[in-house]
């Protein structure tokens, strides 16, 4: 296996036809002999708010506090909930630190931080994640499927969700027209 691509980015080629990934931009969380994990970032699809979640979760009485979108973050355990933040001097339960600007936990004690108000001050949540078996992601790279890129927490917190994909390129200085014309319908479980 070639070097760790996590913590990282993944680009999602244009040919890539997959519904759950045409497009996607995902933040890798971590990838290894066992394999690969990561979250969506730029989904479309908003399942709840972090209101409702925290009300499902008896985490709060009054949900409309919290307005924010919960996206789905991969086809994977969509029952499986993860927060992305920008980490603090004090480590969260459970925190993955992927920088010193990002970190991902599925800890439901920040959760129900957020609910109090006491909890990371930047963050997004996602239902579910995308896995690769040992060798698949590698192989869908090679295959062109996706474009590894360096790991820019700007993309994920600063740039609205509809623009990610295309900022994730033009930060590669990559354009997508560069990619084959061929369709892959590859991508992850």
């Amino acid at each position: 296996m070639s070097a760790p691509l996590a913590p990282g980015l993944l680009v999602a080629a244009p040919p890539l036809t997959d519904p759950n990934f045409a497009k996607s931009l995902v933040l890798l969380v971590a990838h290894g002999e066992e394999g690969a994990l990561g979250i969506v970032v730029n989904g479309d699809k908003e399942v709840a708010s972090i209101g409702d979640l925290l009300e499902q979760l008896g985490l709060s009485d009054d949900g409309s506090k919290h307005p924010q979108a919960v996206r789905l973050g991969g086809p994977v355990q969509q029952e499986i909930g993860w927060i992305v933040y920008r980490p603090s001097d004090t480590p969260c339960e459970g925190e993955i630190k992927l920088s010193d600007r990002l970190a991902v936990t599925q800890s439901r004690e920040v959760l129900a931080s957020i609910g109090r108000d006491e909890g990371p001050a930047v963050y997004a949540a996602f239902l579910g994640y995308s896995g690769w078996a040992p060798g698949q992601l590698e192989e869908e790279i090679r295959q062109g499927a996706w474009l590894p890129v360096d790991l820019d927490d700007r993309i994920v917190f600063e740039v609205p969700v509809d623009k990610r994909w295309d900022a994730a390129f033009r930060g590669a200085g990559v354009l997508p027209a560069a990619f084959m014309t061929t369709s892959h319908n590859r991508g992850s479980a």
